[in-house]
């Protein structure tokens, strides 16, 4: 059930040699056992595998379809490998455990929802699922899927990111010792985004279309491997911040010709797939009893009384119990708050260390009437501290987050990866390759 398209390495033309389509770790990355909304997701239909996931909501987890469904083809072209059944709910499994073992606290899946469109059925472009769980998992807050505004929006979100997965940490591990545990690496730069005019284009060369979806970008080399699939890339600075803003969720990758390192990852965009995010997002809430998050139109996630977090994961998370502060995301911006879940815009933060309230980042350096930038946030222009300048923007004090008190400031855009020549090394991704599947380490 992996997410390796394996097909080369990056940058320096298609691999002659076949390599394996599995599941897609994290290369060299470092044992993770705070980040609770990255998620363990294992399937026991035929043989006991694995894949990575994220926490969207209490009880609704995002991950890659071959996770969830068969994939008939061992072969995979992205004109006509297509997606089969989904596998049966009973046999679909999540934990926030940071190691996959027996011992290990797991929600069940009762819904599955993926992409059913006519058009929706081949693996390139569609390959994202969400599951709604048999109960909530309770956490001080989840992450936020990028839909409006889309990731190319690089006045509010960079091109460099962190991954979170429980894959291997390095292809030389052909026998999975190193996979089940949930690892994370940092400062990943994105290498392009199909359509993207300020970063690097992946279709810069016509070809790249054909084995890449618009519907999908490529993030850098070294970074998730197998076991990683279904995984999310977070926006850095936000995750710097402390919050937990995704882009998308891992399809696929390559190994390099050398075979020592994953390769040119391929993830599937969530801001492709806003409508089928929300309807799944409102329907978990429905289940959870609680309100949808803010990204779906609702107040965001209430308190729930059902948590399925185990007591290994309750240590991890230093005591991560919601607290009575008000439920998260249901204040406004301009609203007083204690932390970045207080705020609908995820956003705690002040000019003077002092009086911290509710900010959205400020878009292009502007801000809703009533409002002006500041630091790269918007606060209520009554407030002392934040007098528009001429051009729109605004001077004032750094910006502090009420989480630890450190500096922030807005995104900006990267300039890593890409640049001339990167539709070519999307050309590694070979959409037609002689592929097997690995049989996935089983949890232990």
């Amino acid at each position: 059930m992996g997410a390796a398209l394996s097909c080369g390495s990056g940058g320096s033309g298609p691999s002659s040699d076949p390599t394996a389509y599995t599941e897609s770790a994290i290369q060299d990355g470092t044992t993770d056992v705070t980040h609770l909304f990255a998620v363990g997701v294992v399937q026991v239909t035929q043989e006991l595998a694995f894949c990575s996931g994220v926490l969207l909501a209490p009880n609704l987890v995002a991950t890659a379809r071959h996770c969830v469904a068969q994939t008939p083809q061992q072969q995979i072209d992205c004109s006509t490998t297509v997606f089969g059944p989904v596998y049966p709910v009973a046999d679909l499994l999540v934990t926030t455990a940071s190691m996959l073992s027996p011992q290990a606290d797991f929600a069940h899946v009762v819904q599955v929802v993926v992409p059913s469109g006519a058009d929706q059925t081949h693996v390139c472009g569609n390959d994202i699922a969400l599951m709604i769980l048999d109960r909530n998992i309770e956490l001080p807050q989840y992450v936020e899927p990028t839909i409006s505004p889309p990731m190319t929006d690089h006045s509010v979100y960079a091109t460099t990111v962190t991954a979170i997965g429980y894959g291997i940490s390095t292809p030389l591990d052909e026998a999975g010792v190193t996979a089940g545990t949930r690892r994370i690496k940092e400062n990943i730069p994105l290498y392009c985004i199909p359509n993207d005019t300020t970063f690097a284009n992946c279709f810069s060369d016509p070809m790249a279309s054909q084995v890449l979806s618009a519907d999908e970008f490529v993030s850098g080399d070294a970074s998730t491997c197998e076991g990683d699939s279904g995984s999310g890339a977070y926006d850095q600075p936000s995750f710097n911040r402390g919050q937990w803003v995704a882009f998308g969720v891992l399809s696929r990758g390559a190994v390099s010709q050398d075979g020592k390192t994953c390769v040119q990852p391929v993830y599937s965009r969530f801001d492709a797939w806003g409508p089928l995010l929300i309807e799944a997002a409102t329907e978990a809430a429905t289940m959870g009893g609680y309100s949808a998050p803010v990204w779906a139109g609702g107040s965001g996630p209430a308190t729930t009384t059902t948590p399925a977090v185990d007591a290994a994961a309750i240590d991890d998370a230093a005591g991560a119990v919601m607290t009575s502060r008000p439920a998260p995301g249901s204040l406004a911006d301009g609203k007083a708050c204690e932390a970045d879940s207080d705020c609908a815009a995820q956003n705690c933060v002040s000019t003077d260390d002092v009086t911290f309230v509710c900010a959205s980042p400020c878009s292009g350096g502007a801000c809703t009437m009533g409002f002006a930038c500041a630091s790269g946030y918007c606060f209520e222009a009554k407030l002392g501290a934040v007098e528009p300048n001429g051009d729109g923007a605004a001077s004032a004090p750094a910006v502090t987050h009420a989480k630890g008190g450190c500096s922030v400031s807005s995104s900006q855009p990267g300039g890593e990866g890409g640049g001339a020549g990167s539709g070519l090394a999307v050309l590694a991704l070979v959409g037609v390759t002689s592929a097997r599947r690995r049989r996935a380490r089983p949890c232990r």
